[in-house]
């Protein structure tokens, strides 16, 4: 589907948007996509950390659950995903459209190691919420000889 962006009266509202993402990257932790990949949108998101790791909300109203992918790897967390349109809505003349379409990516850098098999992802209510638990503090494992084990018995 062909998205059109609007030119011209509206281009300081995307100055500002291209801006407050630039921000974002640099204060919160994530990278938004490059502006070259033509017809990939980034959904808003929010990243915090609460007591057990890190949580990532994504707003992604009208995805079906089919279409969403979620890929932990290495130090960078990945959901893409399509949002398609509804039967018939593709021959629409729209007066204004705020809703984007198609193909949509976001990539957040981890600012810590999780543990990988207790990341939990939930869709509901057109929300994705991805939490990722924080890798426990490292122990210092007690050495027990073999002796010292028998003269205990």
């Amino acid at each position: 589907m062909l998205i059109v962006r609007r030119r011209g009266r509206h281009e300081t509202g995307r100055i500002q948007q291209e801006m407050a993402e630039v921000f974002q990257s640099w204060v919160i932790g994530f990278r938004p996509l490059l502006r070259s990949q033509v017809g990939v949108w980034r959904p808003p998101t929010e990243v915090f950390e609460d007591e057990r790791g890190l949580v990532v909300r994504v707003e992604i109203a009208g995805v079906r659950e089919e279409d969403l992918q979620v890929v932990v790897d290495d130090a960078v967390l990945r959901i893409s995903g399509i949002r398609r349109p509804r039967d018939g809505e593709q021959r629409r003349t729209y007066h204004e459209m705020g809703i984007f379409y198609g193909p949509f990516m976001t990539e957040i850098l981890l600012p810590f190691a999780i543990e990988l098999d207790a990341v939990e992802a939930v869709y509901e209510q057109g929300l994705l919420q991805v939490s990722l638990p924080r890798i426990r503090a490292s122990r210092v494992v007690p050495l027990r000889t073999p002796e010292l084990a028998s003269e205990e018995e």
